[in-house]
Parts: structure tokens; sequence; C-alpha cells
């Protein structure tokens, strides 16, 4: 305790300080190099033992890893070693999915998306060949199945005296027909010189009229 507080305390502590190794070189096995190389130290811990260092090659910071034989580095590493690059290569392929470098989420991406474009053109194909259909081929819609069940209630007593169809007899809107495929039908309209708009249970169908007259 004298010596220390005496003149000769401030040598002492700087004394103390300089013998820190923080700042020295020394040598390491860089993981990423994969071979012995100066680094200079970083941090110490108890009793003055390198903690981490800083490669003066790659630059990279890690914990200290005392250098390896030659036996080693020749057998290629220790697992020490064998997991750092799994590490690497770990976060390598992080890196590509997050920024979309990943072919196989690409080819994912693009099978995604061209089986959406797939689906729209089949979706516009089957609504634009429906709206194509001859009127004789489209299904009934709920509208014209109520407006014929409501025609057939109110007519119901008229039913009995349909006329058997024909495409040689000529029928007028507002007539009752009896057709051997479809049924009762109520004329709603002409459609051209020789056709007629008939609604039938199954929605509404063009037939030909009048033929040979």
């Amino acid at each position: 305790m004298a010596i220390t507080d005496g003149p000769n305390s401030l040598f002492i502590s700087s004394q103390s300080k300089s013998s820190s190794r923080v700042g020295n070189d020394i040598l390491a096995y860089c993981n990423r190099c994969k071979m012995n190389l100066t680094h200079t130290i970083v941090t110490c811990g108890a009793n003055n033992k390198p903690e981490k260092v800083l490669c003066n090659t790659c630059k990279s910071e890690k914990l200290y890893r005392s250098p390896k034989s030659e036996a080693e580095l020749a057998k290629g590493g220790t697992r020490e070693m064998e997991r750092d690059e799994e590490q690497d290569l770990d976060l390598d392929a992080g890196a590509k999915r997050l920024t979309g470098d990943d072919p196989g989420v690409k080819k994912k991406s693009k099978a995604k998306a061209k089986s959406r474009k797939k689906d729209d053109s089949e979706s516009r194909t089957s609504t634009k060949s429906v709206a194509q259909l001859p009127l004789s081929m489209q299904a009934g819609t709920s509208e014209d199945i109520a407006q014929y069940e409501a025609r057939l209630s109110a007519q119901k007593n008229n039913v009995s005296h349909a006329k058997e169809y024909k495409a040689s007899v000529r029928f007028k809107p507002g007539e009752i027909l009896n057709h051997k495929s479809f049924g009762i039908g109520f004329v709603v309209a002409e459609s051209g010189l020789n056709k007629i708009e008939v609604l039938f249970s199954k929605g509404r169908k063009l037939l030909a009229t009048g033929l040979g007259q």
C-alpha cells in the first residue's frame, strides 16, 4: 500500500494498463479464411486471455480460436470448422430468400403466376363461350324459370288446349304450344321472319315457325 501511495503509483498504474493485450496482434484460426492468420485482439477476458479478435485479412470479428495444426488444416478442419461452414451456408440461403435471389422461390412464384393466368384465361373463355351459345342451347336463368311458373299458374286452364309444335305451323306471341322435347311453352316474341322465342321450364328457346308458308 505504501508503494502505491507514493510517487511510483502513477508508474505502476500505467504499467498495469500497458500490460493489457487489447490492440496487439495474435496468430489465430480464421473460420472464414480457413487458415491461421494474424488477428488483432479486440477484447480480453479473465487472466488477460483474448476473447474477441479481428482478422487482419477478411476484417471479420469473431471469438478467438487457437491456431490449427497442419494436420487439422490438411484434413479440412475439425467439427467446429464444419459447423461454421454450415452456418455460413444457412446465412447465405436466408439472405437469398429475403432478397428474392433464391431460384426455388422464383420458380414457385412463376408457377403460381402462371397458374393464376391460366385460371383467368379459362374463366374468360368459359364466359365468352356461354355468351356465344345460341339461345336454344343456353340454360334457363332463375328469372326465366320464375316467369314460366307464373305464366303456367295463370294459364293452367288453357294448357290443355296447347297446339302441338311443328316448324311448318306459324305461332304468334301469347300462344301456348307443346314441344315434344321441351314440353309446354309460351311464345313471348317473334325473332325474325320465321323464328319465335318461346319460354319453357328449362329457359328460353328459339324455334322455327311458318316454314314453307
